[in-house]
């Protein structure tokens, strides 16, 4: 038994012996399949930046996109055909434009004070204006001209409803996109609200000159200077005040002066010279 331990004991091991085509056929194998969850994500980027570009490519090359539509609202004095050629963007692609532009260009319109550029697909573009109101027509040497209270002089056309007239002759040549003095406006307007209610005069028009100021022609009744936009509050009192006092002493007037604060004049119809408005 004993000997047969040893004996057993000194045997050589066998060693599996494997044939170089088994050996050569596992090596391909991992070879093949091995290489693909690497390679996966980087074909997958791949196909989607060229799907990507060719959405990019068919989206600004395809007619498709193209503005086909522009709607104008907002507008009374503008002309709607106006403001899309303004705006330049028939027949272009609509992913391509910018509404910041298109706003800037059809505010550039003199009658356009803001202008609101809605872009939408596949090819509409939508643009609310807000034009100038106006406040007074303008009457000069060159026409009459449509007046913001900001002082734009901003149209030729007709008013589209009542506003105070102004005529001026004497003034520096007038067109499109000149400036009125906003003072002078703003005295006008308050005028037109105050003159009725205070002196009983409805002005049809008035005056303007760049040396005398503003004036109320006379129709029936005297010619009321009242100069600069200042103190018209006072003048107009003191308008009320020598009204009263000429229909108390029955004369009539032709010229009434208030453009001195705190001196009123007056000149009678007749050959009396000129005397103090203060009423006695």
């Amino acid at each position: 038994m004993r000997d047969q331990a040893i004996s057993n004991r000194r045997k050589p091991r066998r060693r599996s012996v494997r044939s170089g085509s088994s050996l050569g056929l596992r090596r391909r194998r991992g070879f093949s399949f091995g290489w693909v969850p690497r390679v996966l994500p980087t074909l997958v980027y791949l196909s989607v930046l060229i799907l990507a570009a060719w959405l990019l490519y068919y989206s600004i090359a395809s007619p498709y996109f193209a503005v086909r539509e522009i709607s104008v609202s907002g507008n009374k004095l503008l002309d709607a055909d106006r403001a899309r050629d303004a705006a330049g963007s028939l027949g272009q692609n609509v992913l391509r434009l910018r509404g910041e532009e298109i706003e800037q260009a059809v505010a550039r319109i003199s009658v356009v004070k803001s202008a609101r550029a809605v872009l939408a697909l596949p090819g509409r573009l939508d643009i609310d204006v807000t034009e100038r109101t106006p406040l007074v027509q303008w009457q000069a040497r060159e026409g009459s001209f449509l007046v913001d209270r900001e002082g734009v002089v901003f149209s030729r056309q007709a008013p589209p409803g009542h506003v105070a007239v102004v005529k001026e002759w004497d003034g520096p040549a007038m067109d499109v996109g000149s400036r009125i003095d906003p003072h002078v406006l703003a005295a006008v307007e308050t005028l037109e609200l105050t003159l009725p209610e205070q002196a009983g005069i409805q002005p049809s028009w008035f005056d303007y000159s760049r040396s005398s100021g503003i004036a109320v022609p006379a129709q029936g009744g005297p010619r009321i200077i009242l100069g600069d936009a200042d103190d018209l509050e006072a003048k107009v009192a003191a308008l009320v005040a020598i009204r009263t006092h000429l229909a108390t002493s029955k004369a009539r007037a032709e010229i009434i002066d208030l453009r001195f604060n705190g001196r009123p004049v007056y000149v009678l119809a007749s050959t009396t010279p000129a005397k103090s408005g203060q009423a006695r």
